[in-house]
């Protein structure tokens, strides 16, 4: 999985710029601190083409800003428009949880396949879930 396009030097700077904001100041290493982080944040930037220009338009957006001002600029982002806020911080927090040092340091084993046992559905159906769908009886629709 590739990105849309290579980053130039800036993007790739306002980006960690941002992921610093977001996930920096804690007891774990800032996103800038961490290596391997920028592989991560590539394959988060590819997973998420769709959003690409808008991601990277936005992080570009914020550079010149102090951290603090890249704080407000992110609460600003996420009061005003949730989509472009969830689509940056998802990219680049996200990155930063898959490099295997801080996802190891938080005990975060990633996405694991949980199954249902045998019985569970049965237990559900127990708990009176589906009555209202059994009680009001199929139907279809032709199309």
């Amino acid at each position: 999985m590739s990105a849309v396009r290579s980053l130039g030097a800036e993007e790739r700077e306002a980006l960690v710029a941002v992921a610093d904001a977001l996930c920096g100041g804690g007891r774990l290493p800032a996103p800038s601190e961490t290596p391997g982080y920028e592989e991560w944040l590539d394959r988060a930037l590819a997973a998420r083409a769709d959003a690409f220009e808008a991601v990277v338009a936005t992080a570009v957006g914020m550079a010149g800003l102090t951290l603090e001002g890249r704080r407000e600029a992110l609460r600003l982002l996420d009061s005003r428009d949730r989509p472009r806020f969830h689509a940056l911080s998802s990219v680049v927090a996200g990155a930063w949880l898959l490099v295997p040092e801080i996802s190891d340091a938080l005990g975060y084993p990633g996405q694991v396949a949980a199954p249902a046992a045998f019985d569970e559905a049965a237990t559900q159906l127990e708990t009176g879930i589906l009555d209202p769908v059994i009680e009001r009886g199929p139907f279809h629709r032709e199309v």
